[in-house]
Protein backbone atom coordinates (compact mmCIF):
# COMPACT_ATOMS: atom_id res chain seq x y z
CA UNK A 1 0.00 0.00 0.00
CA UNK A 2 1.52 3.45 -1.00
CA UNK A 3 1.97 5.59 2.43
CA UNK A 4 -1.08 7.17 3.41
CA UNK A 5 0.61 10.39 3.64
CA UNK A 6 1.43 10.47 -0.16
CA UNK A 7 -2.86 9.58 -1.10
CA UNK A 8 -3.54 12.25 1.25
CA UNK A 9 -1.45 14.74 -0.26
CA UNK A 10 -2.53 13.72 -3.56
CA UNK A 11 -6.01 14.24 -3.20
CA UNK A 12 -6.17 17.09 -0.50
CA UNK A 13 -9.16 19.24 -0.94
CA UNK A 14 -9.64 22.85 -2.08
CA UNK A 15 -11.85 24.95 -0.22
CA UNK A 16 -14.12 27.49 -2.14
CA UNK A 17 -15.33 30.07 -0.17
CA UNK A 18 -18.77 32.26 -0.38
CA UNK A 19 -17.84 35.87 -0.97
CA UNK A 20 -19.21 37.07 1.99
CA UNK A 21 -17.22 34.26 4.23
CA UNK A 22 -15.68 35.85 7.60
CA UNK A 23 -14.31 32.57 9.02
CA UNK A 24 -11.53 30.82 7.16
CA UNK A 25 -10.98 26.85 8.02
CA UNK A 26 -7.41 27.51 10.44
CA UNK A 27 -5.43 25.07 12.80
CA UNK A 28 -7.55 24.56 15.94
CA UNK A 29 -4.79 26.12 17.95
CA UNK A 30 -7.03 29.02 17.24
CA UNK A 31 -9.35 27.74 20.04
CA UNK A 32 -6.92 27.06 22.54
CA UNK A 33 -4.64 29.91 22.22
CA UNK A 34 -6.89 32.78 21.85
CA UNK A 35 -6.05 34.95 24.57
CA UNK A 36 -9.61 35.58 25.16
CA UNK A 37 -10.27 31.63 25.64
CA UNK A 38 -10.39 29.84 28.77
CA UNK A 39 -10.88 25.68 29.30
CA UNK A 40 -13.52 25.37 32.34
CA UNK A 41 -14.78 22.52 34.33
CA UNK A 42 -18.96 21.99 33.67
CA UNK A 43 -19.10 23.80 37.17
CA UNK A 44 -17.70 26.48 35.46
CA UNK A 45 -14.26 26.16 37.75
CA UNK A 46 -10.66 27.83 35.38
CA UNK A 47 -8.86 24.92 34.19
CA UNK A 48 -6.33 26.83 32.22
CA UNK A 49 -5.96 30.25 29.96
CA UNK A 50 -3.43 30.94 26.90
CA UNK A 51 -0.41 30.37 27.27
CA UNK A 52 -0.87 27.43 29.40
CA UNK A 53 -3.92 26.04 27.23
CA UNK A 54 -2.36 24.37 24.36
CA UNK A 55 -3.17 21.56 21.61
CA UNK A 56 -0.55 19.89 23.57
CA UNK A 57 -2.12 20.65 27.10
CA UNK A 58 -5.43 19.06 25.83
CA UNK A 59 -3.61 15.61 25.52
CA UNK A 60 -1.83 15.74 28.78
CA UNK A 61 -3.92 17.08 31.78
CA UNK A 62 -6.90 15.23 33.44
CA UNK A 63 -9.85 15.90 31.21
CA UNK A 64 -13.13 15.42 31.55
CA UNK A 65 -16.00 14.97 29.13
CA UNK A 66 -17.84 18.27 30.48
CA UNK A 67 -15.11 20.47 30.05
CA UNK A 68 -15.82 23.20 27.46
CA UNK A 69 -13.10 26.02 26.18
CA UNK A 70 -15.24 29.11 25.73
CA UNK A 71 -14.48 32.83 24.62
CA UNK A 72 -14.81 34.90 26.99
CA UNK A 73 -15.75 37.92 25.11
CA UNK A 74 -17.58 37.36 22.46
CA UNK A 75 -15.83 39.12 19.94
CA UNK A 76 -15.39 36.63 17.23
CA UNK A 77 -14.62 38.73 14.41
CA UNK A 78 -11.85 40.44 15.43
CA UNK A 79 -10.47 37.29 17.79
CA UNK A 80 -10.71 34.74 14.52
CA UNK A 81 -8.99 37.72 12.04
CA UNK A 82 -6.14 38.39 14.51
CA UNK A 83 -5.09 34.65 14.45
CA UNK A 84 -5.76 34.01 10.86
CA UNK A 85 -3.17 36.77 10.27
CA UNK A 86 -0.11 34.53 11.43
CA UNK A 87 1.28 32.13 9.39
CA UNK A 88 1.57 29.58 12.00
CA UNK A 89 -2.35 29.39 12.12
CA UNK A 90 -3.83 30.26 8.91
CA UNK A 91 -5.05 27.62 6.33
CA UNK A 92 -4.72 24.63 7.47
CA UNK A 93 -6.75 20.42 7.39
CA UNK A 94 -6.11 17.78 9.08
CA UNK A 95 -5.69 14.41 6.98
CA UNK A 96 -6.19 11.28 8.49
CA UNK A 97 -6.11 7.89 6.62
CA UNK A 98 -8.76 5.15 7.96
CA UNK A 99 -10.29 1.27 6.90
CA UNK A 100 -14.12 1.33 7.58
CA UNK A 101 -15.61 -2.13 8.96
CA UNK A 102 -15.21 -3.66 5.61
CA UNK A 103 -11.47 -2.97 5.39
CA UNK A 104 -12.09 0.01 1.81
CA UNK A 105 -9.82 2.72 2.91
CA UNK A 106 -10.77 6.47 3.13
CA UNK A 107 -9.01 9.56 3.26
CA UNK A 108 -10.54 12.20 6.11
CA UNK A 109 -9.63 16.12 6.10
CA UNK A 110 -11.16 17.80 8.90
CA UNK A 111 -11.04 21.39 8.92
CA UNK A 112 -11.77 23.74 12.13
CA UNK A 113 -13.17 27.05 12.11
CA UNK A 114 -13.15 29.69 14.90
CA UNK A 115 -17.02 30.22 14.61
CA UNK A 116 -20.41 29.35 12.93
CA UNK A 117 -22.19 32.35 12.13
CA UNK A 118 -24.68 31.35 10.19
CA UNK A 119 -23.55 35.04 8.29
CA UNK A 120 -27.04 34.98 6.43
CA UNK A 121 -28.05 37.72 8.14
CA UNK A 122 -25.41 38.37 10.83
CA UNK A 123 -26.34 39.41 14.43
CA UNK A 124 -30.22 39.97 13.58
CA UNK A 125 -30.36 35.74 13.24
CA UNK A 126 -30.03 34.17 16.59
CA UNK A 127 -29.79 30.53 15.46
CA UNK A 128 -27.44 28.29 13.88
CA UNK A 129 -24.38 30.47 15.83
CA UNK A 130 -22.02 28.85 18.07
CA UNK A 131 -18.54 29.02 19.19
CA UNK A 132 -16.27 26.40 16.93
CA UNK A 133 -16.80 24.56 14.16
CA UNK A 134 -15.70 21.12 13.09
CA UNK A 135 -16.20 19.62 9.20
CA UNK A 136 -15.48 16.88 6.75
CA UNK A 137 -14.85 15.84 3.50
CA UNK A 138 -14.06 12.05 2.87
CA UNK A 139 -13.25 10.08 -0.11
CA UNK A 140 -13.49 6.33 -0.54
CA UNK A 141 -10.51 4.75 -2.38
CA UNK A 142 -10.58 1.12 -4.83
CA UNK A 143 -8.19 -1.75 -4.41
CA UNK A 144 -5.89 0.24 -7.15
CA UNK A 145 -6.10 3.13 -4.43
CA UNK A 146 -8.40 5.51 -6.40
CA UNK A 147 -11.34 7.60 -5.50
CA UNK A 148 -14.84 6.21 -5.99
CA UNK A 149 -16.93 7.99 -3.45
CA UNK A 150 -17.15 11.23 -1.80
CA UNK A 151 -18.94 12.45 1.28
CA UNK A 152 -19.10 16.11 2.69
CA UNK A 153 -20.69 16.59 5.79
CA UNK A 154 -23.58 19.48 5.88
CA UNK A 155 -24.65 20.09 9.76
CA UNK A 156 -25.70 17.45 11.12
CA UNK A 157 -26.44 15.67 7.86
CA UNK A 158 -23.81 14.21 5.01
CA UNK A 159 -23.61 14.54 1.39
CA UNK A 160 -22.16 11.65 -1.57
CA UNK A 161 -21.20 12.06 -4.59
CA UNK A 162 -19.62 9.53 -7.34
CA UNK A 163 -15.98 10.66 -7.82
CA UNK A 164 -16.79 11.22 -10.97
CA UNK A 165 -19.41 13.51 -10.51
CA UNK A 166 -17.44 15.77 -8.32
CA UNK A 167 -15.88 19.43 -9.23
CA UNK A 168 -12.33 19.45 -9.19
CA UNK A 169 -9.35 21.83 -10.13
CA UNK A 170 -7.05 19.45 -11.69
CA UNK A 171 -7.05 16.22 -10.24
CA UNK A 172 -7.99 18.26 -6.99
CA UNK A 173 -11.44 17.82 -5.23
CA UNK A 174 -13.08 21.16 -4.81
CA UNK A 175 -15.62 21.90 -1.55
CA UNK A 176 -17.89 24.64 -1.33
CA UNK A 177 -17.97 26.15 2.06
CA UNK A 178 -21.33 27.67 2.89
CA UNK A 179 -21.27 30.96 3.79
CA UNK A 180 -20.88 31.38 7.84
CA UNK A 181 -22.36 27.34 8.67
CA UNK A 182 -19.34 26.13 6.72
CA UNK A 183 -21.30 23.11 5.25
CA UNK A 184 -19.78 21.83 2.52
CA UNK A 185 -21.28 21.41 -0.96
CA UNK A 186 -20.36 20.03 -4.22
CA UNK A 187 -21.16 23.27 -6.27
CA UNK A 188 -22.41 26.25 -5.80
CA UNK A 189 -25.89 27.62 -4.89
CA UNK A 190 -28.63 27.72 -2.65
CA UNK A 191 -29.40 24.32 -0.60
CA UNK A 192 -32.56 23.55 1.80
CA UNK A 193 -30.87 22.21 5.16
CA UNK A 194 -33.97 20.77 6.91
CA UNK A 195 -34.14 23.50 9.19
CA UNK A 196 -32.91 26.87 7.39
CA UNK A 197 -31.43 27.67 3.87
CA UNK A 198 -27.52 27.62 3.20
CA UNK A 199 -25.76 29.88 0.97
CA UNK A 200 -22.19 28.65 -0.88
CA UNK A 201 -22.34 31.44 -3.86
CA UNK A 202 -18.47 29.84 -5.22
CA UNK A 203 -17.05 33.54 -5.39
CA UNK A 204 -14.98 34.28 -2.49
CA UNK A 205 -10.78 33.01 -2.45
CA UNK A 206 -10.20 29.32 -3.26
CA UNK A 207 -7.77 28.08 -0.66
CA UNK A 208 -5.51 25.26 -0.57
CA UNK A 209 -5.21 24.85 3.05
CA UNK A 210 -1.71 23.17 4.11
CA UNK A 211 -2.14 19.44 4.70
CA UNK A 212 -0.98 18.25 8.89
CA UNK A 213 -1.05 13.93 8.67
CA UNK A 214 -2.68 12.65 11.91
CA UNK A 215 -2.57 9.30 12.50
CA UNK A 216 -5.15 6.73 14.39
CA UNK A 217 -4.02 7.48 18.15
CA UNK A 218 -2.51 11.00 17.45
CA UNK A 219 -2.15 13.77 18.31
CA UNK A 220 -4.01 13.14 21.90
CA UNK A 221 -5.32 16.59 21.29
CA UNK A 222 -7.92 15.46 18.53
CA UNK A 223 -9.42 12.78 21.10
CA UNK A 224 -10.13 15.55 24.07
CA UNK A 225 -13.08 14.76 25.17
CA UNK A 226 -14.36 18.43 26.00
CA UNK A 227 -16.37 20.84 23.63
CA UNK A 228 -14.59 23.35 20.94
CA UNK A 229 -17.18 25.70 22.57
CA UNK A 230 -19.61 26.73 25.63
CA UNK A 231 -22.73 27.19 23.23
CA UNK A 232 -25.71 25.10 23.98
CA UNK A 233 -28.35 24.52 21.45
CA UNK A 234 -31.86 26.38 22.56
CA UNK A 235 -33.77 25.69 19.05
CA UNK A 236 -33.92 23.67 15.62
CA UNK A 237 -31.58 25.45 14.36
CA UNK A 238 -29.23 25.64 16.99
CA UNK A 239 -26.31 23.37 17.53
CA UNK A 240 -23.87 22.51 20.17
CA UNK A 241 -20.35 23.67 20.28
CA UNK A 242 -18.96 20.60 18.73
CA UNK A 243 -17.20 17.65 19.72
CA UNK A 244 -13.14 16.52 18.91
CA UNK A 245 -12.96 14.01 16.09
CA UNK A 246 -11.02 11.34 17.67
CA UNK A 247 -14.30 10.89 19.86
CA UNK A 248 -16.57 10.52 16.57
CA UNK A 249 -18.37 7.10 15.47
CA UNK A 250 -17.15 8.37 11.69
CA UNK A 251 -13.47 8.40 12.75
CA UNK A 252 -13.40 4.98 13.68
CA UNK A 253 -15.67 3.70 10.97
CA UNK A 254 -15.75 6.24 7.88
CA UNK A 255 -19.01 3.95 7.04
CA UNK A 256 -21.02 5.77 9.97
CA UNK A 257 -21.52 8.94 8.17
CA UNK A 258 -22.20 7.62 4.45
CA UNK A 259 -24.91 5.67 6.12
CA UNK A 260 -26.53 9.04 6.74
CA UNK A 261 -25.26 10.59 3.54
CA UNK A 262 -27.95 11.96 1.55
CA UNK A 263 -29.12 14.60 -2.18
CA UNK A 264 -29.32 17.96 -0.77
CA UNK A 265 -32.17 19.99 -2.30
CA UNK A 266 -32.00 23.40 -3.95
CA UNK A 267 -33.77 26.35 -2.66
CA UNK A 268 -35.68 28.63 -3.80
CA UNK A 269 -33.41 32.29 -3.77
CA UNK A 270 -33.89 36.07 -4.25
CA UNK A 271 -32.06 38.14 -6.96
CA UNK A 272 -29.41 39.76 -5.70
CA UNK A 273 -29.55 43.85 -4.82
CA UNK A 274 -28.61 46.39 -7.06
CA UNK A 275 -26.03 48.54 -5.73
CA UNK A 276 -23.93 51.48 -6.18
CA UNK A 277 -20.93 52.20 -3.77
CA UNK A 278 -19.20 55.34 -3.56
CA UNK A 279 -15.42 54.82 -2.00
CA UNK A 280 -14.24 57.28 0.46
CA UNK A 281 -10.78 57.43 2.20
CA UNK A 282 -12.48 55.55 5.57
CA UNK A 283 -15.59 54.05 4.47
CA UNK A 284 -17.92 52.98 1.68
CA UNK A 285 -21.30 54.31 1.21
CA UNK A 286 -23.69 51.63 -0.24
CA UNK A 287 -27.26 52.72 -1.79
CA UNK A 288 -29.08 50.06 -2.55
CA UNK A 289 -32.54 48.61 -4.21
CA UNK A 290 -33.66 45.39 -2.77
CA UNK A 291 -36.48 42.97 -3.33
CA UNK A 292 -39.71 44.44 -1.74
CA UNK A 293 -39.72 41.69 1.07
CA UNK A 294 -36.21 42.08 1.62
CA UNK A 295 -35.45 42.01 5.62
CA UNK A 296 -31.43 42.70 5.66
CA UNK A 297 -28.95 43.80 3.69
CA UNK A 298 -25.46 42.09 4.39
CA UNK A 299 -22.60 43.56 2.95
CA UNK A 300 -18.78 42.35 3.27
CA UNK A 301 -15.42 44.07 2.04
CA UNK A 302 -12.46 42.74 1.17
CA UNK A 303 -9.16 44.30 -0.05
CA UNK A 304 -9.42 43.71 -3.50
CA UNK A 305 -7.41 40.59 -5.06
CA UNK A 306 -6.26 39.27 -1.59
CA UNK A 307 -7.35 35.65 -0.18
CA UNK A 308 -8.50 36.91 3.43
CA UNK A 309 -11.77 36.52 5.27
CA UNK A 310 -14.31 39.22 4.89
CA UNK A 311 -15.32 41.76 7.04
CA UNK A 312 -19.14 41.42 7.12
CA UNK A 313 -22.00 43.89 8.31
CA UNK A 314 -25.68 42.91 8.51
CA UNK A 315 -28.39 46.16 8.43
CA UNK A 316 -31.95 45.71 8.64
CA UNK A 317 -34.75 47.30 6.19
CA UNK A 318 -37.88 48.16 6.10
CA UNK A 319 -38.18 49.37 2.54
CA UNK A 320 -36.64 48.44 -0.63
CA UNK A 321 -34.06 51.07 -1.11
CA UNK A 322 -31.83 53.04 0.85
CA UNK A 323 -28.47 53.97 1.72
CA UNK A 324 -25.73 52.18 4.76
CA UNK A 325 -21.98 52.94 5.29
CA UNK A 326 -18.93 50.34 6.37
CA UNK A 327 -15.76 51.10 7.43
CA UNK A 328 -13.19 50.78 4.25
CA UNK A 329 -9.99 48.05 4.63
CA UNK A 330 -7.86 49.41 2.23
CA UNK A 331 -8.21 51.94 -0.68
CA UNK A 332 -9.32 49.42 -3.32
CA UNK A 333 -11.65 47.41 -1.76
CA UNK A 334 -14.02 44.78 -3.08
CA UNK A 335 -17.37 45.61 -1.81
CA UNK A 336 -20.01 42.55 -1.71
CA UNK A 337 -24.32 42.35 -1.28
CA UNK A 338 -26.67 40.12 -0.65
CA UNK A 339 -29.92 40.31 0.52
CA UNK A 340 -32.11 38.05 2.90
CA UNK A 341 -35.64 37.24 2.28
CA UNK A 342 -37.69 35.39 5.19
CA UNK A 343 -38.43 31.87 4.33
CA UNK A 344 -35.40 31.97 1.54
CA UNK A 345 -32.12 31.00 0.87
CA UNK A 346 -29.79 34.29 1.13
CA UNK A 347 -29.41 35.68 -2.47
CA UNK A 348 -26.00 35.26 -4.29
CA UNK A 349 -23.67 37.96 -3.77
CA UNK A 350 -23.24 40.78 -6.19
Amino acid sequence: MTDPRTLLERHRPRLVYDAQEPYFADSAAVWTDSKTNVLRRADGTVVAKPPKLSLDFLGTYQAEKGDVIGDTTRHYASSAAALHAQPRYANRMYGHARRDRNGDLWLQYWFFYYYNDFQLVASLLSGGKHEGDWELAQFRLDAKERPVVAVYTQHKEAERRPWTKVAKHGERPLVYVARGSHANYFGAGSHWTGHWFDRADGKGPKIDPTLEVVSADAPKWLFWPGHWGDTKAKGPLDSNSPTSPGVRRHWKDPLELIEKATPTKKAPAPPPPKTTVVHTADTHVVTFEAPPEATAIVVATRPRGSDVPATTTAFAIDKATGEVEVPAQSEDDEVWTSVVVPGQAPSQSA
